[in-house]
C-alpha cells in the first residue's frame, strides 16, 4: 500500500513539475521568432498583419502568457514589438507611420493573458497546497484509526474471551476451589487457582509455590508455559514475602528502589484474612494490556479469596453450625477486603418474635439470594435472628435489596417487613466491627 503511494505521489510530481527555467525563456523566444519567420514568409509585403483582418504574430504573446506568465508574455511581445520597430526603421515594412495602436493593444492583449494565467497558477498553488496538507491529515489519521481499531479488536477479544467482573469472578472461584479434593494448598488446588488466575490475568508464563514459615518450595506446585526456577534472593519476591502484598516492577520502580535484578513481573503471596502466607504467586510473562493497576487489583482480591478458602477451616474453628462457619468466614474476607481495597459490603440483621415468621422471611431472602451473597440463621440465643452478607453492595445496593425483600414478604403474608421483624443494617469497613456489632442485643445503637 506505502508503495503504491509513493508512486502516485512520484507520478503526480513527474507530470506537475515545471520546465527548467532556461527551456521556459528558449521556447518564448523560438515560438515568437518563429510566429514572425510564418509572417515573413507567408506575407513579406506585411508580416506583422497589420493591415490584415487578424494580427496573426500576436498569438505568440498570447500562448507564452497562457502557459507561462506575465513576464513572459511581456518578452514575447516586446521581441515582437521590436521586430517591428527594426522593419519599420530599416525601410522593411512599407508604413506611412509607426502603428502605435496596434503595437498597444499587442501589448495589452499579451500582458492581460500573462496575468490571467499568474492569477489562477496562485490560486492552483494554494489549493495543491491545501491538498498536500489535507493529504498529509489523511494519512495521519488512517494511520490513528488503523491503530485505534487494532487496540478495539484486541481489546474486544480480550472482554470477550475473558470477563473481569469481580462478582464473575468471585461466583466462578467458589464454583471451583469448592470441589477440589484434598485439605489445604494441594497441586490439585494450585492447578485450579493458577487457571483461575489465567483466565482474568491472562497470565502467560506464572507458577504458585507453597511458602512454608515464610520459606518457598523448592518446586511449583503448578506452572504455565516455559517457567525455569527462580531465585530465592530474588529482590521482588523477598519485598513481597516481606509486605505480605502483591508486589510487581511497576509499583517497585515508582518507589525508586535501587536494586531491581530480577525476572519476575510480580510476585503476590496467597494470604488468608489472618495474615498468614499460604503460597506465592510468581508471573514472569503477562500482556502488556492486562500489566495494569485494575487487573492486579482483581488478581490481588482473587488470590486472598482462594487462600481463605483453602483455609476455611482454621480460619473459623468456633463452634457452631457450618452455615454461621461460612458466614463468619465470609464475613472476615468481606470486612479485609473493605480495608486493603475498598470494597464495599452491606451487613444486615433480622430480629423476630416468632420462628415461623424467620422461616418465611429466610425462604424469601433465598429467593433473592444472588451469586455471593451469604445467609445465615444466627447463633441459639433469646431471639431468632437471620444474618446476611452482600458482597460488593454499598448502601444505594443495600437499600435496594432491602426493598425487594420488602416487596416479596408483602406479596406472600400481606404485611411489611418492619412489621414482623427488626431491621439492621451496617456497612463493612473492617474486620473487627461486623463482630461486635453482631453480637449486640436487638436495637443497640452501632458505633
Amino acid at each position: 500500500m506505502r508503495d503504491f503511494q509513493a508512486q502516485q505521489e512520484e507520478s503526480a510530481t513527474t507530470d506537475t513539475a515545471p520546465a527548467p527555467v532556461w527551456l521556459q525563456w528558449a521556447e518564448t523566444l523560438a515560438v515568437t521568432v518563429l510566429f514572425l519567420g510564418i509572417g515573413a514568409w507567408n506575407r513579406p509585403d506585411d508580416p506583422f498583419y497589420i493591415n490584415g483582418s487578424f494580427p496573426w504574430p500576436v498569438l505568440a504573446p498570447l500562448l507564452m502568457g497562457l502557459r507561462y506568465g506575465f513576464f513572459y508574455a511581456l518578452v514575447s511581445a516586446l521581441v515582437l514589438l521590436g521586430g517591428l520597430g527594426v522593419g519599420y526603421r530599416e525601410g522593411w515594412i512599407p508604413l506611412v507611420e509607426f502603428p502605435y495602436a496596434w503595437a498597444i493593444g499587442v501589448l495589452i492583449f499579451s500582458l492581460l493573458a500573462g496575468e490571467f494565467r499568474d492569477y489562477w497558477g496562485r490560486r492552483l498553488e494554494k489549493l495543491e497546497v491545501s491538498n498536500r496538507y489535507r493529504q498529509v491529515r489523511l494519512e495521519e489519521f488512517t494511520r490513528n484509526f488503523y491503530l485505534l481499531k487494532v487496540s478495539h479488536d484486541r481489546l474486544e477479544q480480550q472482554l470477550a474471551g475473558s470477563s473481569s467482573s469481580l462478582r464473575e469472578a468471585l461466583r466462578r472461584l467458589y464454583q471451583e476451589i469448592a470441589h477440589a479434593r484434598g485439605r489445604g494448598l494441594t497441586p490439585e488446588t494450585a492447578e485450579l487457582m493458577l487457571q483461575l488466575l489465567i483466565r482474568y490475568g491472562q497470565l502467560q508464563i506464572a507458577a504458585i509455590y507453597t511458602v512454608d514459615n515464610q520459606t518457598l518450595g523448592e518446586k511449583p506446585m503448578a506452572r504455565i508455559g516455559a517457567f525455569d526456577d527462580i531465585r530465592l534472593d530474588d529482590p521482588l519476591l523477598q519485598h513481597a514475602m516481606a509486605e505480605k502484598k502483591l508486589v510487581s516492577v511497576q509499583n517497585e520502580y515508582l518507589q525508586k528502589l535501587n536494586d531491581l535484578n530480577t525476572d519476575l513481573l510480580l510476585a503476590m503471596p496467597l494470604i488468608d484474612s489472618r495474615q498468614n502466607v499460604l503460597g506465592m504467586v510468581v508471573v514472569k510473562a503477562m500482556p502488556f494490556f492486562n500489566f495494569q493497576p485494575k487487573t492486579l487489583r482483581l488478581l490481588a482480591i482473587i488470590a486472598g479469596h482462594m487462600a481463605d478458602m483453602v483455609q476455611e477451616q482454621l480460619q473459623v474453628p468456633d463452634p457452631g453450625s457450618a452455615e454461621w462457619r461460612q458466614f463468619r468466614f465470609q464475613l472476615l474476607r468481606a470486612g479485609r477486603d473493605a480495608a486493603q481495597h475498598g470494597l464495599p459490603a452491606a451487613l444486615i440483621r433480622l430480629t423476630f418474635d416468632g420462628r415461623q415468621d424467620a422461616e418465611m422471611v429466610a425462604e424469601r431472602m433465598r429467593q433473592l439470594r444472588r451469586g455471593l451473597d451469604v445467609i445465615s440463621e444466627m447463633p441459639a440465643s433469646a431471639e431468632t435472628g437471620l444474618a446476611i452478607l452482600l458482597p460488593l453492595t454499598d448502601e444505594l445496593g443495600q437499600a435496594a435489596y432491602l426493598q425487594r425483600l420488602d416487596d416479596a414478604v408483602r406479596e406472600h403474608s400481606g404485611q411489611a417487613l418492619a412489621q414482623l421483624a427488626t431491621v439492621e443494617t451496617l456497612m463493612v469497613t473492617g474486620e473487627a466491627e461486623p463482630e461486635t456489632w453482631l453480637a449486640q442485643p436487638r436495637g443497640a445503637p452501632s458505633k
